[in-house]
């Protein structure tokens, strides 16, 4: 049975995704390793990965991109004791080529719903379990 939650720990679990969308931009990876607990996991829907290094590791992938742009949007908060929370929150991310030899860019775009399971540290709320669930993507050419 979920209990509701106070509007502090929505605010703190909704601030955790925005975090991570910011630093993911950054390419802050110091940030993201205070974002997820030591032991966490994270399922890409093509690889899973545990522990905070490997987590990690998957991340640095976004660092063939130019750049890129996590726009986070609905977020909604199940809190089931004090210490445990689920989280969905929906994403839209742009993710920009570097160009090739003729020039071309691409923009990968793709709708991301992150299913997380959150606990509360000493720390504040971090990431324990994240499911990638990528509802679409496109790759298109920037003019």
């Amino acid at each position: 049975m979920t209990n509701p939650a106070s509007v502090d720990d929505r605010l703190a679990l909704a601030d955790l995704s925005n975090r991570y969308a910011v630093a993911v931009d950054r390419r802050d990876f110091d940030v993201l390793r205070e974002i997820f607990v030591p032991d966490c996991s994270l399922d890409t829907g093509r690889s899973q990965r545990s522990g905070i290094d490997a987590v990690l590791e998957a991340m640095r992938g976004l660092l063939r991109y130019q750049t890129t742009s996590h726009v986070v949007g609905q977020h909604v908060v199940e809190v089931f004791d004090a210490d445990k929370a689920s989280t969905v929150t929906y994403c839209t991310a742009h993710h920009l080529s570097v160009a090739d030899d003729a020039g071309v860019q691409t923009d990968k775009v793709m709708h991301i719903h992150y299913y997380d399971e959150c606990v509360r540290t000493d720390r504040g709320w971090r990431i324990a379990q994240r499911r990638l669930d990528i509802r679409w993507s496109d790759e298109r050419a920037i003019d």
